[in-house]
């Protein structure tokens, strides 16, 4: 993960028991975290680009964030979570 994006995750300021992560995908996939819980969110190439990087991160963050506030769902029985995608329009 580049400092960057690891800056803006600092910024979006999750509780303290949710973990974010960088994970391989297509895009760029965050990965929120906590007891086994959690959620992917995936920002395709054409939401960066419409949208701009910093613009689409942030509101993917925001996205996660609320989802970990409100209760991330449980991962599913082959240890993979939920993914949503953030696509241009």
């Amino acid at each position: 993960m580049d400092d960057t994006l690891r800056h803006q995750i600092d910024l979006a300021a999750f509780p303290a028991d949710v973990q974010v992560t960088h994970v391989p995908g297509p895009g760029v996939v965050l990965r929120a975290t906590r007891e086994g819980r959690g959620l992917e969110l995936q920002v395709t190439a054409d939401a960066e680009r419409i949208y701009g990087e910093g613009p689409a991160l942030s509101a993917a963050l925001a996205q996660l964030k609320q989802a970990a506030a409100q209760g991330l769902p449980e991962a599913h029985a082959d240890g993979s979570f939920e993914r949503l995608v953030f696509i241009g329009d």
